[in-house]
């Protein structure tokens, strides 16, 4: 016990380690990865969250959007690119005929 008096900043610092390590394993599911994609005329951050979101709720896809970005407002414009959350939890599937921005996307757990 007296050695712990003399060396709390010890017990200290293995807890504020062992909180944030706690933190990100209970934030972190694993299951987002990043994609950059280019915004084409019409586009807005609510139909790409509609597109892009997954599981994500609209607003929190957004938000995390916005972050990503350094957005101030949720304006975009067409050929600004920005980098977006997609859900590992999805497939991305383009025909050969198809160009390369145009994706289309399939649930893995989907019935076939």
């Amino acid at each position: 016990m007296n050695w712990l008096q003399k060396n709390n900043y010890i017990a200290i610092l293995f807890g504020v380690t062992l909180f944030i390590v706690g933190y990100l394993l209970i934030t972190d599911d694993g299951n987002t990865a990043y994609n950059e994609i280019k915004i084409e005329h019409g586009d807005t951050l609510w139909s790409l969250a509609e597109r892009y979101s997954g599981e994500m709720s609209h607003i929190d896809w957004i938000k995390t959007v916005r972050a990503e970005n350094n957005l101030l407002t949720e304006n975009i414009e067409a050929g600004q690119e920005l980098v977006i959350p997609i859900s590992t939890d999805h497939v991305y599937i383009a025909s050969d005929d198809e160009e390369y921005d145009s994706v289309k996307v399939a649930s893995k757990n989907e019935n076939r």
